[in-house]
């Protein structure tokens, strides 16, 4: 397996109903034990389904320019939906703009993840 990159799903008005059939879902276990990356603008969140054994996930911090970072380890509750963030860019985005994560233990196939911008309100 490999390192997975996450789409952006834009935020609408209208909302985004079942999260797991949405086009861009992933599912925990894809990127085995490598890593997740989400593209990063600051106005984008991390929403989760997850199943009955969720996994804790570590987000890797990144420096900024003063040498500042944050740490982050997120556990979602079992058998419910989460969303985690937004994140300030310049503490979480490595050269690409992307952010990182990983969950525990290569993740599992019951939990699905989609990155969801809210950027332009209508």
């Amino acid at each position: 397996m490999a390192d997975q990159v996450l789409v952006v799903t834009e935020g609408v008005k209208a909302g985004l109903t079942a999260l797991t059939t949405q086009a861009n879902v992933v599912k925990g276990n894809v990127a085995g034990t490598d890593d997740f990356f989400m593209p990063n603008d600051g106005k984008t969140v991390l929403a989760l389904v997850v199943g009955a054994a969720a996994k804790v996930l570590t987000f890797t911090a990144v420096a900024d320019k003063y040498g500042r970072t944050e740490t982050l380890t997120f556990t979602p509750t079992s058998s419910k939906s989460s969303i985690v963030g937004p994140f300030l860019p310049e503490l979480w985005n490595d050269a690409a703009g992307r952010l990182k994560f990983q969950p525990a233990g290569g993740g599992l196939v019951t939990d699905f993840y989609l990155a969801v911008r809210v950027a332009n309100p209508t």
